[in-house]
């Protein structure tokens, strides 16, 4: 699977090493947990083992979607990761990519992209995405993939709300701006 510019590849515990030194980059780690606290090498790999696979069943109700994203230049580095929870008629959706690339255009592709494959393997989704309120890029993104910001008390039970987080919603429908 790819884009113009990007591989991707369903997300195993082979993908840990590569991801762990972006997860433990102060500049990520300040959005994704503020209190400072990454996973360990260990506890990544264990976490992508349970994950394995472009779609798991986590409950009969709860359907996981995770890759990785290699840049397609050699030597093809791995740069980031998609994530997606599926619960029925809504879901959660992430992505993280290493500082490197930022501002290079490349969430935007691998988002639009990330959004069609949602499409084909859960129509019909609404997604919902949180992002800490810092973190400008992201919100600029969410936007301009045409996510609408919504007041934190509307959203559902998110799994990755932290507390003064911003929430957006999108539909089954992305609109490519």
């Amino acid at each position: 699977m790819q884009s113009k510019n990007l591989y991707y590849e369903p997300l195993t515990d082979t993908h840990a090493d590569d991801l762990f030194s972006i997860l433990t980059t102060p500049s990520v780690l300040a959005f994704i947990d503020p209190n400072g606290n990454p996973p360990t090498i260990e506890e990544l790999r264990a976490e992508y083992a349970a994950r394995h696979g472009s779609v798991v069943l986590a409950t009969p109700t709860e359907q996981w979607f995770n890759m990785a994203i290699r840049l397609k230049i050699s030597p093809y580095p791995v740069i980031g990761r998609l994530e997606a929870t599926a619960y029925g008629e809504w879901g959660e959706v992430a992505y993280l990519l290493g500082e490197a690339w930022w501002g290079k255009g490349l969430a935007f592709e691998a988002m639009i992209w990330w959004h069609n494959y949602l499409t084909a393997v859960a129509p019909g989704t609404e997604w919902w995405a949180t992002v800490h309120p810092m973190n400008q890029r992201s919100i600029q993104l969410l936007k301009r993939l045409g996510y609408k910001e919504v007041d934190s008390n509307q959203r559902p039970k998110l799994h990755s709300y932290d507390v003064g987080d911003c929430c957006f919603v999108q539909s089954a429908q992305m609109k490519e701006t």
